[in-house]
């Protein structure tokens, strides 16, 4: 019974510490994602990052995603930036789309 409740504990403390060490990661994502947004798309798209990523629901942003249409959403919304997008800042993007999206509730600080 010792074990049994060892080995419980164990587990609830493994899955507590794995979600610790993605959650940094997933923040870095998301705050360059809008670092990218600010500094390279918001003058040609003539909005800001907050604005761009409440135009979708969270669910619409994860349905871009996994059909390969992120990207082609991002350039039908602001056309102008077709060529400069590049597919590395993609997730970054993304990222901050799904925090911010127009159904979470969550608003950027800046």
């Amino acid at each position: 019974m010792k074990k049994l409740l060892l080995i419980g504990l164990l587990c609830i403390l493994n899955i507590h510490i794995a979600n610790a060490e993605n959650s940094p990661s997933v923040q870095k994502k998301i705050n360059y994602g809008q670092k990218i947004f600010r500094k390279k798309l918001q003058r040609k798209c003539g909005y800001t990052a907050s604005y761009w990523a409440q135009q979708h629901t969270k669910k619409e942003w994860e349905t871009f995603q996994v059909n390969s249409a992120f990207k082609a959403e991002l350039s039908s919304m602001c056309p102008k930036v077709i060529k400069s997008i590049k597919d590395k800042w993609i997730e970054p993007l993304y990222f901050f789309a799904i925090e911010y999206a127009k159904d979470t509730g969550n608003r950027p600080r800046c």
